[in-house]
């Protein structure tokens, strides 16, 4: 193994994933700001932009393996950490890659409260038309002869 070249290759691999992680913490946070404001637009942009920092994140993730693979690491989860301490025994790419981990759990954190938020939306929305059709929010509804009962489809809300 050359070292030099492996450091390169790694130093690069960390970088660019970094700089992928900063990105998509950047949409994450504008995706948090239209959910606030219910900007259906720059949520629907979001999601795009969000889809193809994924696929390049997942293409990143992918030749890091084959490196660890190639340069007889394996595939463990520990590979890239043993291959950054046989390529870099200063821990320079170490502390690198661990800021890179430091901007994914801020990631992960962002991720799991946007989906929160669009889950209690969604809940929301489905209450308010269960309403709007004259049901009733909750479970199954039984009649007076324990039958199960279907809830109203629709409810006159006025004539023209």
């Amino acid at each position: 193994m050359d070292h030099e070249v492996t450091r390169e290759l790694t130093a690069r691999l960390i970088a660019e994933e970094r700089t992928l992680l900063e990105r998509f913490e950047h949409l994450l946070e504008r995706e948090a700001a239209a959910l606030r404001t219910d900007d259906v637009a720059v949520i629907e942009g979001a999601g795009a932009d969000r889809q193809a920092c994924s696929s390049a994140l997942l293409r990143i993730d992918e030749e890091r393996r084959e490196a660890c693979r190639m340069l007889g690491f394996g595939e463990a989860r520990d590979a890239f950490e043993r291959l950054l301490a046989a390529c870099d025994p200063q821990g320079e790419l170490q502390r690198r890659w661990q800021g890179a981990r430091d901007v994914l759990l801020r990631c992960k954190r962002a991720n799991d409260h946007n989906g929160a938020v669009v889950m209690s939306k969604l809940r929301r929305v489905e209450a308010l038309l269960v309403t709007l059709r004259g049901g009733e929010s909750g479970g199954q509804l039984y009649g007076a002869a324990g039958q199960p009962r279907a809830p109203a489809r629709s409810v006159s809300l006025g004539q023209a």
